[in-house]
């Protein structure tokens, strides 16, 4: 999915791919979480709204790391968990 996070348009579609693969996960192996790796550049500060439909959709994201890109435009390592809605309060 790369380069979806500049677009915020595509922010909804992303967010319920992501909630139904974690669904579908689920429904596999109760007992896990999936796993989300997201590499992210800022273009626009409006892009941090990502964090909050994610969040909203139980998905917990936590930035781990930032290395530097193209251009030496920081680019920060994010992993986080789909948990469910329910649980957002729990993981925080």
């Amino acid at each position: 999915m790369a380069d979806v996070t500049y677009n915020t348009t595509s922010f909804p579609a992303l967010i319920n791919t992501l909630s139904r693969l974690a669904e579908f996960s689920k429904s596999k192996r109760a007992d896990r979480y999936p796993s989300i790796l997201l590499g992210y550049k800022e273009r626009d500060v409006a892009e941090r709204t990502l964090w909050n439909m994610a969040k909203e959709a139980g998905i917990v994201l936590e930035q781990v790391g930032v290395v530097s890109g193209a251009g030496g435009t920081a680019i920060e390592i994010w992993i986080g968990n789909a948990i469910g809605s329910a649980n957002i309060s729990q993981a925080e």
